[in-house]
């Protein structure tokens, strides 16, 4: 939903970065600027896999698809990761697992919990992370 994605810019215009967790659903190679976009099931352009960056809390992963269990995200975890995010499910979700902040942002388009599309707003600084859901 290519207005959705218009709407979240014009609304967080100061945001330092913008994510987008796969199934992005645009066609076409750089329709989706400014956002740092991964490769979801639904997506048929050539998006990375994988996104990594640094944060001011720590290095930050997202990759479209949940990791399969808590020992995954331990593991991910014990090799520095601070913050995981993904997409597949289209749910929010926003948990901690040990020092791991794991978040879904659900889908502005598709989402599975809710009628009304959503995106989330991470809040960081170096001693914590403040999540905000939103609602399209």
């Amino acid at each position: 939903d290519e207005d959705a994605i218009r709407r979240v810019l014009l609304r967080e215009y100061d945001a330092d970065l913008y994510l987008h967790a796969g199934d992005v659903g645009i066609m076409g190679e750089g329709s989706l600027s400014p956002f740092a976009a991964v490769k979801g099931n639904c997506d048929f352009v050539s998006y990375p896999r994988d996104y990594h960056t640094n944060t001011p809390y720590g290095p930050l992963f997202m990759r479209h698809y949940p990791l399969s269990d808590d020992a995954a995200y331990r593991a991910l975890e014990s090799e520095g990761c601070r913050i995981f995010i993904h997409g597949h499910t289209h749910v929010k979700e926003c948990q901690k697992i040990g020092h791991l902040w794991v978040f879904c942002p659900g889908s502005l388009a598709f989402p599975r919990d809710q009628e009304q599309g959503s995106y989330l707003v991470l809040k960081i600084d170096t001693k914590e992370i403040l999540p905000i859901f939103k609602d399209i």
